[in-house]
């Protein structure tokens, strides 16, 4: 039905319009965040990375995904995330031994392909656990009734526990003293749940419009 609409010049209908707008800031957050990763900043003593500031989007997003669209749906989209993420840094990696041609800088190439190191794919696992994580444990809470923003909170609460085990010990663990990870990875996650806190109340406001925009 909607590859026929599609072919007959019909407009495309606003629900596949949202789902590729979602997909895309899925993958795009996925990716600015590995970059933003890089940078690690001081918080009074606390070694932080930034991309703290922009993952709380990814589970928004995800819950959306499955508020709209279904756990399956979402489920799929995170994972082509994850795997075109390791096939970029697979590209990556390939084009480094690549020889560089005689007097041409490279140092912006260095710097991009350094995103695709132990911190790049530290992201890529937390990301696809706590996505997955996240969105059964969101059905489960909405299947009790519970309103979207209590949902999406409290999956996103248990889904970071998944995230911050996986990505602070494959990105940190050993670089730091055991008291410094210890206090970063409490730290990300507090920091993480009070950004998603204050991102759920738009997301919550927009949840109501989108269903009067999709439902139609």
């Amino acid at each position: 039905m909607l590859m026929e609409r599609l072919n007959n010049g019909g407009l495309v209908p606003f629900s596949v319009k949202l789902l590729v707008f979602l997909s895309i800031i899925m993958g795009g957050t996925l990716f600015m965040s590995n970059l933003a990763a890089l940078k690690i900043w001081n918080f009074f003593g606390i070694p932080v990375d930034a991309g703290i500031l922009l993952f709380p989007i990814s589970y928004i997003v995800g819950d959306l995904l499955v508020e709209f669209y279904k756990q399956k749906v979402a489920d799929y989209v995170a994972t082509c995330a994850a795997i075109f993420a390791v096939i970029a840094s697979g590209v990556m990696l390939v084009a480094e031994v690549l020889p560089d041609y005689p007097n041409a800088d490279n140092t912006a190439f260095s710097v991009a392909q350094s995103a695709t190191g132990r911190i790049f794919l530290a992201s890529v696992a937390g990301f696809i656990a706590s996505q997955l994580l996240n969105n059964y444990v969101f059905v489960k809470i909405r299947k009790n009734m519970a309103g979207y923003r209590l949902a999406s909170l409290a999956s996103s609460g248990v889904a970071r526990i998944a995230d911050i085990a996986i990505f602070e010990t494959l990105a940190f663990f050993g670089k730091l003293s055991l008291t410094e990870f210890l206090i970063q990875a409490s730290f990300a996650y507090l920091a993480g749940m009070i950004l998603e806190a204050i991102l759920s109340i738009p997301s919550g406001w927009l949840v109501g419009y989108l269903h009067v925009k999709v439902d139609r």
